[in-house]
């Protein structure tokens, strides 16, 4: 599914420490995955009587060898970096993480400490810093993040997961508004329908995911999104480098 830009309170919701949701390794993938890259097509409807689509836009990630991503960037159409993230991981932890925009640092993250199911980091921003925390908890399946800026609570998430671990919905509040993310899988958990809602905002955004192509490890390498009306909104093709 086309993937947007990582958010670094998203980062630190899916990578801590005991007792709370982890992001499958290698991004949920099969194998052992080092780099994979996404191109991403205007449907060819679009392009009446045209042999080819354009592209809309790059992105790519890499893991290291246990399956964390150190780093991800969205690119332009000539595969210029508009925006990236690079990471660095003691175990399951993020120590370290920095954002950058148009090669300019956004934000940048450095871990602190950790107090039982709370993580602390020094957070700077436009040349200000301020002392991060993430709590953590979870009930079952349910796992809820609460993100702090200075003793003021800025986010509120919570994920539930089905038995393997994938995310069937996340919500995430911020600015008293409330965004919730639905995913439906197939067997192979691919996301097949995702549906986001938003509070004040009246009905659903959805899209449909198909796949029309494999390699030999089971990952997709070709995928086509629709809307909720069937027409189709982008090509999504993959290519995927594993670890030896």
């Amino acid at each position: 599914m086309k993937r947007i830009f990582p958010i670094i309170t998203l980062l630190l919701l899916l990578v801590s420490c005991n007792k709370s949701y982890q992001d499958p390794p290698f991004g949920g993938m099969y194998g052992r995955v080092e780099k994979v890259t996404v191109t991403h097509h205007e449907p060819e409807v679009w392009h009446a009587g045209s042999k080819s689509t354009s592209v809309q836009f790059i992105t790519a990630s890499a893991y290291d060898m246990e399956g964390h991503e150190i780093c991800s960037a969205v690119m332009d159409t000539i595969g210029r970096i508009k925006s990236e993230a690079e990471n660095v991981f003691d175990g399951n932890i993020c120590v370290r993480s920095v954002s950058k925009v148009n090669g300019h640092i956004a934000v940048q993250l450095v871990f602190r400490s950790q107090k039982k199911n709370t993580l602390e980091y020094d957070k700077t921003s436009l040349g200000k810093t301020v002392r991060m925390s993430v709590s953590k908890s979870s009930f079952g399946r349910t796992f809820k993040s609460v993100v702090s800026e200075d003793g003021k609570v800025i986010s509120i998430s919570k994920i539930k997961t089905d038995k393997q671990g994938f995310p069937l919905e996340i919500s995430i509040t911020e600015n008293d508004v409330t965004t919730v993310e639905r995913n439906v899988f197939d067997e192979k958990h691919n996301v097949i329908e995702k549906r986001k809602s938003t509070q004040g905002k009246e009905g659903e955004e959805i899209t449909y995911i198909r796949y029309f192509d494999f390699d030999e490890h089971g990952n997709w390498r070709e995928a086509r999104a629709f809307n909720k009306n069937a027409l189709p909104i982008e090509v999504m093709l993959r290519e995927i480098e594993y670890w030896e």
